[in-house]
């Protein structure tokens, strides 16, 4: 990781839109020309909520991360077939600050 590069952070929940139940939180590491440097997801009947907080707070730490952006928005999560198995994916996608 470059000393002096500005880093942000993407904050988004997955679950049942109608709702409003998060059943996944993935927090996206990017550089302010939207090129990823870290991601992780924690699924929400595995982590409890404060576990998760306290998660994202350090790695945002670690990472120096200068903002963190956040949905208060739940979205649909994505599925593809995979080797012949529906997986969920995480697709990041490029930020234009």
């Amino acid at each position: 990781m470059e000393e002096n590069k500005e880093l942000y952070a993407t904050l988004t929940l997955y679950g049942d839109p109608q709702e409003k139940l998060v059943d996944e939180v993935r927090l996206a590491i990017h550089d302010a020309e939207g090129n990823l440097v870290f991601a992780t997801y924690w699924e929400t009947d595995v982590v409890d909520k404060e576990e998760i907080k306290k998660a994202v707070n350090s790695i945002c730490a670690h990472y120096n991360v200068k903002d963190l952006f956040s949905l208060d928005e739940v979205f649909e999560p994505e599925f593809e077939i995979v080797d012949g198995e529906k997986m969920r994916i995480f697709r990041a996608k490029k930020l234009t600050p």
